[in-house]
């Protein structure tokens, strides 16, 4: 399922960009959703920086009646992304650790100037493949796969809008301190 969703942030593209990629251990303060963030590589090639993160989602997001079943690992991802400064762009790609082989996410997150503001578009898709779920028949799992995939994307939109809040409120702070 593709998704496409625009925000924007009133602060310079340069500055926004930077901190989006700079700035995610300062971030996570400002994302309730995530327990916690680690950044496992980092290489810089003149613009383009590459970073593996490990992302954990907070467990209290989990509805109580599932948090028995719900192992620490079923909520926490790798997020690869190569971030252009020179072309304004972050490609970036998802890895469910829960389900490493049945998910496709990836996307393109698109910084434009706009003045004193910087709009961010963000497109991308989320494929869940049904035959490679172990221990669920094929059948069934092909059967939910377009429900799930829709169900995701409603939860990874709302929380891509929360990192890009997370940034505003984090350029509110530092001009206000």
């Amino acid at each position: 399922m593709k998704f496409t969703l625009t925000d924007e942030i009133p602060y310079p593209r340069p500055l926004v960009f930077q901190t989006h990629r700079d700035a995610l251990l300062e971030l996570k303060a400002y994302m309730p959703n995530v327990a916690d963030v680690v950044v496992e590589e980092r290489h810089e090639e003149g613009d383009v920086v590459r970073l593996l993160n490990r992302w954990t989602g907070a467990s209290g997001d989990v509805p109580a009646v599932l948090r028995p079943v719900i192992r620490p690992e079923m909520l926490s991802w790798l997020d690869r992304a190569t971030w252009d400064a020179g072309r304004w762009r972050t490609e970036w790609e998802i890895t469910l650790l829960a389900l490493p082989d049945a998910v496709t996410a990836r996307g393109i997150n698109v910084f434009r100037d706009d003045g004193d503001v910087t709009q961010i578009q963000m497109t991308g898709e989320f494929l869940l493949h049904p035959e490679r779920i172990r221990g669920v028949p094929t059948f069934v799992a092909r059967q939910a796969a377009p429900a799930i995939e829709k169900f995701v994307v409603g939860l990874l939109e709302p929380n891509l809008r929360k990192s890009n809040a997370a940034v505003r409120q984090y350029l509110d702070d530092r001009q206000n301190s």
